[in-house]
């Protein structure tokens, strides 16, 4: 009966993350469903609105970091309530009057409050199931970020059109609200008792103590490892391409592809949708593939990264000389595969790290992919800006994201290794341990010997 009372209480978590997802995605949403008028009403150019596109994500990696290193030490059921009403508070200030300046700042605190957003949902959930189950729960949060889009499309559109772009940011702030009352109810910390990484097991399988990683190691750890490198390259170029779909997809729509104002809300969730049964069918082949014994270079670091690279491909088909709806679907579909690496980077990286700082390092990794949001919308307005508005303005930028897509999908083939990287970071860890247990001499000895070994085990 107790084990029955967890599995629904993990699943109940689960559909609580994913309603925290779909809420947080459609908040990154409701600025580009309502650019124009907002473009309109404040008089702004597509440059400025570049500017208040990539504001989203000025305090998005500091947050995620600081929350990420906060989760080692705080439950994140209360660092997810704090997010949460975070969120409703950065609405509330853009349902009456609005400057450039105000519509700035709220967008840069909503950031900071959805920066830590995903990695924390998926370290929640992660606290409720164990390595080999955690696809499809991770998958079912990850994809509400989808459903969010898929809601926010004809429901925020209908508000701004119906009503005025205030509304839909004062029905934002209101769901926020309700969906934090709800999780300090039935909201709690999971303490599934999985069985730890190999980077925290001794060579003859004890227990290592897991103890506290410091800056420096953690920074040493960024730079070197391959896993984790490449968690951040895949998550760069995905959050590139989302970005700019919060920004600059439905405006794209009306001006660069001559769709009227009452369809875009409709083909932004059409958008969405087909990412739905993509990402499940990835994640789907993934397990499959480690279920049958393949290693998760395979599995999940090839998974992940080929369809980045396809993305890419895609993205450059849109400068082609095809019709509007051709272009419509090209964009589509590298928008849909660019979020694969995004969706199975997080377990790679939750097989190389220490459980208990899991949390802090899937926020790391995760703040310094997202940094593209900073870049990505601006770099879009300023193509448009040049091209006065016109398609060839948009098609330059796609041209330079599927640029960056292609070659991020064929070093996430590369560099995608769990396996490769828990061995490293085991070696590393029992460094560690010698050196408390050595001189400086004597540490300074051992790690000249075992330097080859090192590298040979990447």
């Amino acid at each position: 009966m107790f084990q029955k009372t967890s599995r629904l209480r993990a699943w109940i978590v689960v559909a609580m993350l994913f309603l925290f997802m779909v809420i947080n995605f459609a908040d990154k949403a409701v600025i580009g469903l309502a650019a124009v008028p907002i473009m309109r009403d404040l008089g702004l150019s597509h440059q400025q609105f570049g500017f208040v596109g990539g504001s989203f994500f000025l305090l998005f990696t500091v947050s995620g970091l600081l929350f990420g290193l906060a989760s080692t030490r705080i439950k994140t059921r209360w660092l997810l309530a704090l997010l949460s009403i975070v969120w409703a508070i950065a609405q509330f200030p853009l349902v009456g009057a609005v400057t450039y300046p105000m519509l700035i700042a709220c967008r840069v605190l909503l950031g900071a409050g959805e920066g830590p957003a995903y990695a924390l949902a998926a370290h929640a959930s992660y606290k409720w199931f164990d390595n080999t189950k955690r696809n499809f729960p991770t998958v079912i949060v990850q994809q509400g970020a989808s459903v969010g889009l898929l809601l926010a499309g004809p429901c925020l559109t209908f508000l701004i059109t119906r009503y005025n772009w205030h509304a839909a940011f004062l029905a934002l702030g209101v769901v926020g609200c309700l969906w934090t009352a709800l999780w300090l109810v039935v909201g709690e910390e999971g303490t599934v008792d999985e069985t730890p990484p190999a980077s925290e097991r001794k060579a003859g399988g004890a227990l290592t103590d897991a103890p506290a990683e410091s800056v420096g190691f953690i920074v040493r750890q960024i730079a070197t490892d391959r896993t984790l490198v490449g968690g951040i390259i895949l998550t760069f170029v995905g959050y590139a391409v989302v970005s700019v779909n919060f920004t600059w997809f439905p405006a794209y729509l009306r001006t660069g592809l001559g769709y009227p104002a009452s369809e875009t809300g409709w083909l932004f969730s059409l958008m969405a949708g087909l990412s739905i049964p993509a990402m499940l069918t990835v994640a789907w082949i993934s397990r499959v593939l480690k279920d049958r014994g393949a290693s998760s270079h395979l599995s999940r670091g090839v998974m992940a990264s080929v369809p980045v690279a396809l993305a890419g491909i895609f993205m450059l088909c849109t400068t082609a000389d095809i019709s509007a709806s051709a272009k419509l679907v090209c964009y589509t579909i590298a928008s849909v595969l660019s979020q694969c690496g995004m969706t199975l980077s997080p377990m790679m990286i939750g097989e190389v790290v220490a459980t208990r700082q899991r949390g802090a390092w899937l926020s790391v990794v995760t703040a310094l992919g997202t940094f593209a949001g900073v870049l990505a919308p601006p770099m879009m307005g300023h193509f448009v800006s040049v091209a006065h508005g016109s398609a060839v303005g948009f098609e330059n930028g796609f041209a330079v994201l599927g640029g960056l897509l292609i070659p991020a999908g064929l070093l996430g083939i590369w560099l995608m290794n769990p396996e490769a990287s828990a061995r490293r970071l085991q070696l590393r860890r029992m460094l560690r341990e010698n050196a408390n247990a050595q001189s400086p001499a004597a540490y300074e000895e051992s790690s000249s010997d075992t330097a080859q070994p090192l590298k040979r085990s990447v």
